[in-house]
């Protein structure tokens, strides 16, 4: 078995090398070969620098290519296509990754036959400030924490990150990899490209397998610990869910009711803010609630408003 570990990296060369200095400790299954691929997606910071300085620390293992093509999809769509190993694992460059990470990824896809393995992720706050008081803890999965339990789930249909998600190549270059008009471009915050990813590969017939021993940790930079980051990354993830449900074929209210279901939302909230009577957990949640109706209102008139064009997704290999 050949791994290919790939980081897509964007100007992010201190929290790249930590993640890469974590990757120092990983331990390697028997009859178990890797290689650790990063994509340096336009950087214009010292990248270029740490990626000298770890080629050495992990030779022979570590290579890098440069995409000039901005966006994650497009990174990701080149890892495919550059990768050695049969399996490709994503990790995100601001991950710890547990010593024991590659081989329970390794024996999911031996022991479950799977096409995709996702696994379990905790989250890492800033000391100070340490986790927003307003946050209620369900919302942590904007911050991408993932824990479906302590036993594998095999032929899952829960949801499986992008910081940690492996999949069999060929699988995902059949599947037309990733769809470059989603995910993270530049600063933006768009989302949603591993998830219309995986939805394609279980149509296809593809077992996805949580694996709870895959384990990183996601580490949070302070400019991302506001309501004003999080709410756009509710309106992103809202507007992506909704257009991935209408790319599956599953039925869509529409404008009309969306619409409706906003306006009592941001009814909620001016009520909320007028009267002082919500906590801040509370008002976040009708915060929350109110912007992700924004992006599926935006999805639906986008759907209304001119005819739907197919995902057009980059062709790997």
């Amino acid at each position: 078995m050949f791994v290919s570990i790939t980081i897509q990296t964007y100007n992010r060369s201190t929290i790249l090398a930590e993640t890469l200095e974590s990757l120092r400790s990983l331990r390697c299954p028997r009859a178990v070969e890797y290689e650790i691929l990063v994509v340096d997606n336009n950087s214009r910071d010292d990248t270029q620098d740490v990626l000298r300085r770890y080629a050495c620390l992990l030779a022979p293992r570590l290579r890098s290519v440069f995409e000039s093509q901005q966006g994650l999809s497009h990174a990701r769509n080149r890892a495919l296509a550059e990768a050695k190993g049969e399996i490709v694992s994503f990790l995100d460059d601001d991950v710890v990754v547990d010593p024991g990470w590659l081989e329970a990824v390794c024996r999911a896809f031996v022991e479950y036959s799977a096409t995709v393995v996702g696994g379990r992720s905790y989250l890492i706050y800033p000391e100070p400030p340490g986790r927003p008081a307003w946050l209620p803890p369900h919302r942590e999965d904007m911050y991408s924490r993932l824990d479906h339990g302590p036993d594998p789930l095999v032929d899952t249909d829960k949801a499986l990150f992008g910081l940690n998600f492996s999949v069999l190549r060929q699988k995902a270059i059949e599947a037309h990899g990733f769809d470059i008009s989603l995910g993270r471009n530049g600063n933006k915050l768009a989302c949603g490209e591993e998830s219309d990813l995986l939805d394609r590969l279980r149509r296809a017939g593809g077992i996805a397998v949580y694996e709870p021993g895959a384990v990183v940790g996601h580490r949070i930079s302070p400019d991302r610990l506001t309501r004003k980051w999080l709410l756009k990354r509710a309106y992103y993830g809202a507007l992506a869910t909704e257009r991935a449900r209408r790319s599956g074929g599953t039925p869509s209210e529409g404008a009309r009711t969306i619409l409706g279901d906003m306006l009592r939302c941001w009814g909620s909230v001016g009520r909320a803010l007028a009267t002082g009577a919500a906590s801040p957990q509370e008002l976040f949640e009708k915060q929350f609630w109110a912007v992700s109706d924004l992006g599926r209102f935006v999805a639906s008139l986008r759907r209304h408003g001119r005819p739907s064009r197919p995902a057009q997704a980059s062709a790997a290999g």
